[in-house]
């Protein structure tokens, strides 16, 4: 339901972009341009990477055992398959979303540190914006209303249970708009996105996490709960840095040459 929210949310920034102080849809970042591709590359090997680490020193370390989650190698590789399309999708649409038109509005009248940081904890809490709410049939309403209630509800009596993952939904924030800021684009931003989506969906898929782990290091079964994944995420965003250094610097020098 989140995503269909945020598809029709798209929807009507578009078509309302110009009250919305967007003149145009490639406003956002989506326009096409020559490197398109490599960002988009770039960004998904760099966010699978990052994530195989993590899969490898939580598996060497004897908190994960292989366990895979098919009962053929015909249906692991259509999951597979299946679980790229969608990384690829949720990846694009939540970057045109809360990169593309909610940090670009930030920007507007925010400093840029305020601007990303701002938008990041909006990307982070909106994940927890869910409540299990029993419906009967017939007219209700005032369902909308009490929905949102419980929504709010729900974070503020769980705040202490859910603030790991808010943390790591706001670095991961932060990571994304960096990426975006650097490259003035979304592409390398969806790459990366996509590139976390693909390995943490595969690798429920694969891998089963022990329940002796330590969680303050490991998390709960996800990489943005525990500490390891914290610090991963803070190398992300440099390692972001040095990429694109790399990439225009080899732009100039090609264009001198």
């Amino acid at each position: 339901m989140r995503r269909i929210i945020l598809v029709v949310a798209i929807l009507v920034i578009f078509l309302f972009r110009k009250p919305l102080l967007f003149r145009s849809f490639t406003t956002p970042g989506i326009k096409c341009t020559r490197d398109w591709w490599q960002q988009l590359q770039m960004g998904f090997l760099l966010g699978t990477g990052i994530f195989v680490l993590y899969i490898a020193f939580v598996f060497t370390s004897g908190n994960m055992t292989l366990h895979i989650d098919a009962k053929s190698f015909g249906e692991l590789i259509l999951k597979i398959i299946g679980i790229l399309l969608v990384a690829g999708i949720v990846g694009f649409i939540e970057e045109v979303f809360f990169r593309g038109f909610i940090l670009q509005s930030f920007l507007q009248d925010m400093h840029t540190v305020s601007a990303v940081c701002a938008s990041s904890l909006f990307y982070s809490l909106l994940h927890f914006f869910k409540t299990k709410l029993s419906v009967s049939t017939g007219f209700q309403p005032f369902i909308g209303f009490i929905t949102v209630y419980k929504s709010f509800a729900h974070i503020i009596l769980n705040f202490t249970s859910i603030l790991p993952s808010i943390i790591g939904l706001f670095l991961i924030g932060v990571v994304l708009s960096y990426a975006c800021l650097r490259t003035k684009s979304l592409y390398f931003a969806i790459g990366l996105h996509a590139g976390w989506i693909f390995l943490t969906k595969t690798n429920i898929l694969l891998f089963d996490y022990l329940r002796t782990m330590p969680k303050w290091l490991f998390g709960d079964g996800t990489v943005i709960t525990g500490v390891l994944g914290w610090i991963l995420l803070i190398i992300t965003l440099i390692l972001i840095r040095f990429v694109t250094e790399a990439q225009s610097y080899g732009k100039n020098t090609a264009r001198t040459s």
